[in-house]
């Protein structure tokens, strides 16, 4: 963001966030590969306005913004992303949770066009250091990334007034092979921790009793600290089967309209059970 931003490239200029990272051996990528991947990144799943590139070479870069940056500045932004002679630079902006999450896309699709993904490779991580808060420019106000009830990280406490959005979250991913197969978090077990954590969330004291004072209630009786972790089994299984679908891993996996195939759900109610439960069913129009 600090090289790009500043040089009369106003699709950078007005961006928030600038990202991109190296394709490793990609230089001898053409026109007609590169606006693939372009075409590939504006589909509406992803969202992306275009894509921006540079190639590397021994003797020299070579880039679709070179209008506005030098050669030497076009070179530092491909050497801050790692990049070598035989790389090529892919790079996204926009807002930056959003570009990021579109840059992930780019990168697993550019891995699998150059056989990257192997299945057969074991290649476990954890995530962590996730942010404890999401601002949401619609609401112009802070959500909870996890649950309200997540633990900040305690070297970040002295935060959570000054700067929310710095806020680290004790929260944890298990990711096999690029995918996520569990995770959890530990558990707030303060009762002012989690009511600061109400009050930037946006809860007042008499909100925040009303919904959760089970829990509020519960600290009175020295809640310790506690946290866990929830495997997918199902994603689990399906990445020792070899697939990327979950679908036939599900034990009654549900179809596009909803339903449950092998139960016949959602099926035909009696009135006597809505009766019991005080139950109506009414038309959309009414």
């Amino acid at each position: 963001t600090d090289l790009a931003k500043g040089h009369g490239f106003s699709v950078f200029d007005d961006a928030e966030y600038i990202t991109g990272f190296a394709a490793t051996g990609c230089a001898a990528y053409t026109r007609k590969q590169i606006d693939s991947l372009t075409e590939f990144v504006k589909r509406q799943q992803i969202g992306a306005k275009g894509l921006v590139w540079i190639r590397v070479a021994e003797d020299g870069v070579k880039s679709s913004i070179d209008k506005f940056y030098s050669p030497e500045e076009v070179r530092a932004m491909a050497e801050r992303c790692g990049a070598v002679a035989g790389d090529m630079v892919f790079i996204l902006c926009g807002k930056k949770f959003k570009t990021l999450t579109q840059l992930c896309a780019l990168r697993l699709e550019v891995a699998q066009q150059l056989g990257l993904r192997d299945p057969q490779k074991f290649a476990p991580l954890w995530v962590v250091d996730f942010p404890l808060f999401e601002w949401d420019d619609e609401t112009q106000r802070y959500y909870a990334v996890h649950h309200p009830f997540t633990s900040p990280k305690l070297e970040d406490v002295q935060y959570l007034d000054s700067d929310p959005g710095r806020v680290r979250a004790n929260a944890y991913d298990f990711v096999c092979n690029g995918t996520e197969i569990g995770g959890g978090s530990i558990r707030i077990h303060d009762s002012k921790l989690q009511e600061k954590m109400f009050e930037l969330l946006g809860f007042t004291p008499e909100e925040a009793q009303k919904r959760f004072g089970f829990l509020m209630n519960a600290f009175k009786y020295g809640a310790p600290p506690h946290g866990g972790l929830a495997f997918g089994f199902d994603r689990l299984c399906s990445l020792f089967g070899g697939s990327e679908s979950i679908r036939d891993y599900i034990a009654f996996p549900k179809n596009n309209a909803g339903r449950d195939v092998m139960l016949d759900a959602p099926g035909y109610i009696d009135q006597t059970q809505l009766d019991e439960l005080y139950l109506q069913l009414r038309k959309p129009e009414e």
